[in-house]
């Protein structure tokens, strides 16, 4: 039967507890990042993050605690990210190397924003602080947040979020079990210098939502679910969705299957 709409997406997911562990946890992509800050400068102007041979496939991203500082008098202080990059077609590049902050002291780098590069990285990604081409300053620092980013987009298009579902069965008690719907944007982050998390756009959250009835109980099915929800997400632009998990007891979740529904436009 055609209904008449052709241009309703779902994608479908899955989430296990990792055997004697908990904490924060992904599904639709994730977030790779150091809960403490780095502290670029001329004479340590390098930070390396990731791991050698690592498949991440992922955007570096920084978020800054502010401007930067630089006595230049011509030119420019950057910061960039080298590394080896691949393509969503498969194309692999060895020492590539993309400028994340052209400017430091540019307008738009302010108090928690945050900066991501257009490529993806594998394995280990180094990001420098430095002079640009002309740039003539002999001290300057920049302080900042960092890691990797992976979300999902629909294949790079733009869509409306409206359709989250999560269903699941419960391998222990667990008091502090959240699932948390985030839309991953260049808005809502929060520089910390030694405690940082990423992404602070929540669409939906059980916690929120469900309020006293949100534990897990061992042995027991769970279910969370949000219609009609409205959430535009530019997909060709960096914007992007992703679950992120939270569970306080071993293997709170022995299975649970994610779907996420909108309309493409």
């Amino acid at each position: 039967m055609n209904l008449g709409i052709t241009n309703l997406v779902f994608k479908s997911f899955s989430f296990t507890s990792p055997t004697g562990a908990t904490g924060i946890f992904y599904a639709g992509g994730f977030y790779e990042f150091a809960a403490a800050d780095s502290n670029l400068n001329e004479v340590s102007q390098t930070q390396t993050f990731g791991d050698a041979n690592s498949a991440h496939a992922s955007h570096a991203f920084c978020v800054v605690a502010g401007v930067g500082a630089d006595n230049k008098t011509v030119g420019a202080v950057r910061l960039k990210v080298s590394g080896t990059s691949i393509t969503d077609a498969g194309v692999r590049a060895t020492s590539d190397t993309e400028v994340l902050i052209a400017d430091i002291k540019a307008a738009t780098v302010i108090t928690d924003k945050y900066f991501e590069t257009s490529k993806k990285w594998i394995g280990q990604v180094t990001f420098t602080l430095e002079n640009d081409a002309t740039g003539d300053a002999t001290t300057f620092s920049l302080d900042f947040n960092y890691g990797l980013a992976k979300y999902d987009d629909f294949g790079n298009r733009n869509f409306v979020l409206q359709d989250f579902e999560c269903v699941g069965r419960a391998g222990a008690n667990d008091s502090g079990f959240n699932i948390e719907l985030i839309k991953h944007q260049t808005s809502d982050w929060t520089y910390h210098a030694s405690a940082f998390v990423p992404g602070g756009n929540v669409i939906t959250a059980l916690a929120t939502v469900h309020s006293t009835e949100s534990n897990l109980v061992n042995n027991d099915v769970f279910a969370f679910k949000r219609a009609n929800l409205s959430e535009a997400i530019s997909g060709n632009d960096g914007e992007g969705f992703l679950m992120r998990m939270t569970t306080t007891a071993n293997n709170a979740v022995e299975f649970m299957d994610i779907h996420v529904g909108g309309i493409v436009k």
